[in-house]
C-alpha cells in the first residue's frame, strides 16, 4: 500500500511543473484550442499539408539539381551519352539537362520527382482555395489569408514556368516564345518589356541565367 502511494506522490518532475503552471495559467485548455487550428481533423484540410510537403520535396530536388544545371546560353557542341543528340550544337543549359538526364546517377529520377511535385503543389494549391472559396472561409476574419494564399499561388505559377523554362529545349522554348507574345501584347511598353526580359531580340542570350535567378 506504501508503495502504491510513495509511486503516486512521486510524479515526474516536468509533469508536476505541467500541472502547476496549468492550474494557473489553464496551458492545456488554450494548447488543445490552438492545436485543433493547426491540426484540423476534416480530411481536406489535408490540401494544405499536401501543399507544404510536395514544396518541401521541391526544394530538396530543386537543391540537387542546381549542383549540376549550368544556367547558360552559349553554344556548345554536345559530345555525352545519349547518341541521337551526339555532334549538335545547343546552349549549356540544355546540355546539361541531358548530361543530368543521362549522366548522373539518379539525374532523371529527380528531375521527374522535382517536376511532379511542382505539379502536385500547383494542383494542391488550386484546389484547397476552392475548397476555401466554396466553404466561404475567405470571408472575415481570413481575408487577409486569402489574400496570402492567392499570392502564392500566382508566385507559385510563375516560378514554374521560369523553371519550366530552364532546360532550353524545343517544349520550353514554346512556352517561352508564347509568354514573349504575351508581353508583345501588352500596349505601348510591351516592345520594350520584351527587349528588357530577353537582353535584346528574342530568345536573346539571357533568359535562362535570369528565369535561374528567380
Amino acid at each position: 500500500m506504501s508503495t502504491a502511494t510513495d509511486t503516486k506522490r512521486k510524479a515526474p518532475a516536468g509533469e508536476r511543473v505541467a500541472d502547476w503552471a496549468d492550474g494557473r495559467l489553464g496551458i492545456y485548455s488554450l494548447a488543445k484550442a490552438n492545436m485543433r487550428k493547426i491540426f484540423p481533423d476534416h480530411w481536406s484540410f489535408m490540401l494544405g499539408e499536401i501543399c507544404l510537403y510536395s514544396f518541401i520535396i521541391i526544394i530538396l530536388t530543386g537543391v540537387y539539381l542546381t549542383l549540376f544545371f549550368h544556367p547558360s546560353m552559349n553554344e556548345v557542341v554536345y559530345h555525352g551519352p545519349y547518341e541521337p543528340m551526339q555532334g549538335i550544337r545547343m546552349s549549356e543549359a540544355y546540355a546539361s539537362t541531358l548530361n543530368i538526364s543521362f549522366d548522373v546517377r539518379g539525374g532523371l529520377l529527380v528531375r521527374q520527382i522535382h517536376h511532379w511535385a511542382a505539379l502536385i503543389f500547383l494542383a494542391g494549391m488550386f484546389v484547397h482555395m476552392m475548397r476555401v472559396f466554396f466553404t466561404g472561409a475567405f470571408r472575415k476574419p481570413r481575408e487577409i489569408n486569402w489574400l496570402f494564399g492567392f499570392l502564392l499561388f500566382v508566385l507559385g505559377m510563375f516560378t514554374g514556368f521560369t523553371g519550366y523554362s530552364l532546360p532550353d529545349d524545343l517544349l520550353s522554348g514554346t512556352g517561352v516564345r508564347f509568354m514573349e507574345g504575351a508581353v508583345l501584347s501588352v500596349p505601348i511598353v510591351g516592345t520594350y518589356l520584351s527587349m528588357f526580359l530577353f537582353g535584346g531580340e528574342f530568345p536573346g542570350g539571357d533568359f535562362v541565367a535570369r528565369f535561374y535567378s528567380v
